[in-house]
């Protein structure tokens, strides 16, 4: 199991605003290039989100169950059907003096232990890369990604900042 923690600081922001931005999955797939789709289907309060995403020389797909909780600020997800054996996680969103940490903080196996070495560290650096790359899109340039072991007094992090998706991608 392979457990993966995206954490970025986007400044200037409120986090209702972020949060209904994080959830307009369908807008994902105009950001990012790997993303061929997203189709969402919406049965009473039960949201289930089915993705298409290139994974090395292929397609990696699954279908997901989602729970929208702005009440508490965070977006959960489970897949029900898919290419991994297990895959699970969410966003977890929170207001700071100056503006808006999100994480997206998942875990996932594709159940194939023989193979866990090789492919979950290009999964990671996928996931890594193609998140990045969203919240780039979606709230531009401010956004700046960091380990969460370091922070500073008023919320933003600290100088131990993560390589940009444009950096890790050149």
């Amino acid at each position: 199991m392979r457990h993966v923690e995206i954490h970025s600081y986007i400044p200037d922001e409120c986090a209702t605003n972020v949060f209904d931005t994080l959830v307009d999955f369908k807008k994902y797939e105009e950001l990012v290039e790997v993303i061929h789709s997203v189709d969402i289907e919406k049965v009473e309060e039960m949201l289930t989100s089915s993705w298409v995403v290139e994974f090395r020389n292929g397609l990696l797909q699954w279908t997901e169950e989602d729970w929208f909780r702005r009440e508490t600020l965070s977006i959960d997800f489970n897949q029900t059907e898919g290419d991994f054996d297990e895959f699970y996680g969410g966003w977890k969103i929170e207001a700071t003096d100056s503006g808006v940490r999100a994480a997206l903080i998942v875990d996932f196996d594709f159940g194939v232990p023989s193979l866990e070495t090789i492919v979950e560290p290009v999964a990671e650096r996928v996931l890594t890369d193609v998140t990045q790359q969203i919240l780039l899109g979606l709230f531009g340039s401010k956004v700046e990604f960091y380990t969460p072991d370091i922070e500073s007094v008023d919320g933003r992090p600290a100088s131990n900042t993560a390589p940009r998706a444009e950096a890790v991608l050149a």
